[in-house]
């Protein structure tokens, strides 16, 4: 797959993940939270550009909530849940990469 496709497909995914938590999570509430400019999820939702720390907050917030970060980032994706099952679940993104190895 070509980068700016997987990019894209990215950027859709993360759109996916935030609009389906409950209560409505808006790109400026996210922004918010993570302390990060809204026009910078907008760039990652849109068309999966933008920088890799930004790329990184969001996924640590997501995988916080629960969500499976293989689920977002494999490029392939239909082997894995948007949440993570009880028993995969993790404290954040450095504990996530330890389970991998």
């Amino acid at each position: 797959m070509e980068t700016a496709a997987f990019q894209a497909l990215v950027g859709k995914r993360l759109l996916e993940i935030r609009t389906s938590i409950k209560p409505k999570l808006t790109q400026m509430r996210l922004a918010q939270e993570l302390d990060l400019n809204q026009g910078n999820i907008q760039r990652l939702e849109s068309a999966g550009r933008g920088t890799v720390e930004n790329l990184l907050v969001i996924l640590n917030y997501y995988l916080k909530q629960d969500f499976n970060l293989n689920y977002i980032l494999a490029e392939d994706n239909s082997r894995f849940t948007p949440r993570l099952r009880p028993e995969d679940k993790v404290e954040n993104l450095d504990s996530y990469f330890e389970r991998l190895e």
